[in-house]
């Protein structure tokens, strides 16, 4: 990872402590089942990316862009990553997380591209950006909770926002008159999508630690057509009584098709890979 990646994640770790530190009982920790956590995480995904923007409304579908593939976006990025949770009683906890991952790239085109209304012409040099922002926030029941495990289930909302783009030489219209030259198209899109999950934890001596979770859904409600895996597995060395670090491995499948005039289209990402992090508990 970057070094000033690394200076972020230490520099919010010790401000998240400090936060704890103020707000939190010590003696309430209790292994797996801590009070308070948070973690700052480094994650390093393989990524897969597809889009398609259909011509608005007309019945006239775009073209499925890989933009790994096709548009020299990078298929592998380090990124940052937080997560923050808090128990509320013996049975139920609250979770949030964040991350986002942002991208850049162009490459020389094989084949003609429609993008909503314009069109790319094959040979011609396109760049591409595509950023996302994902919001995970779940509410969980542990039926299960000793001092060495915790097993329960949690329902939440995960909700990506999308900024895609494309810009080059092509063909587009305005008021139905056809028109060539450079043209830059940018589809936006905030989709939330309600999940349901599992998570547990388990504690293997007093310094280390298993944990992991699932969040599905497949829906189909409006105008939309979406579905969602989200899978994490991690072990945790507890260093010390407040601090841990910990390896893990994240799999994220979304995918997502939509009718509404903002949004026609297709839209597909997966990520996966190795992940470090560090936290603060109490």
């Amino acid at each position: 990872m970057h070094p000033c990646a690394l200076a972020r994640l230490a520099y919010w770790l010790a401000l998240a402590a400090a936060m704890l530190a103020v707000c939190a009982d010590p003696a309430s920790a209790e292994g797996p089942s801590d009070r308070y956590w948070i973690q700052i995480e480094g994650f390093r995904p393989a990524i897969e990316s597809t889009a398609r923007f259909d011509v608005p409304r007309l019945p006239v579908q775009g073209t499925e862009v890989k933009f790994e593939d096709e548009l020299g976006l990078s298929d592998s990025k380090s990124l940052p990553y937080f997560l923050m949770g808090l128990r509320l009683g013996e049975r139920w906890r609250l979770e949030f997380e964040y991350y986002e991952l942002n991208r850049q790239g162009s490459g020389t085109i094989h084949r003609d591209i429609r993008w909503g209304d314009l069109v790319f012409p094959a040979s011609s040099n396109v760049a591409s950006r595509f950023d996302s922002k994902i919001y995970r926030f779940s509410a969980g029941y542990s039926f299960l909770r000793n001092p060495t495990a915790e097993l329960g289930a949690a329902l939440g909302v995960h909700a990506t926002d999308f900024a895609i783009a494309l810009s080059g030489q092509g063909s587009g219209a305005l008021g139905g008159t056809p028109l060539s030259g450079t043209f830059q198209s940018e589809e936006n899109a905030r989709v939330p999508l309600p999940t349901l999950g599992l998570y547990g934890s388990y504690l293997l001596s007093p310094d280390w630690m298993i944990r992991g979770r699932a969040d599905y859904l497949s829906l189909d409600y409006g105008k939309y057509d979406g579905s969602l895996l989200n899978l994490m597995g991690a072990v945790t060395w507890r260093f010390s009584k407040n601090f841990g670090a910990g390896l893990g491995y994240r799999y994220v499948d979304y995918q997502l098709s939509g009718t509404k005039e903002r949004f026609r289209g297709e839209l597909s990402y997966r990520f996966r890979g190795p992940a470090i992090y560090l936290e603060a508990v109490l």
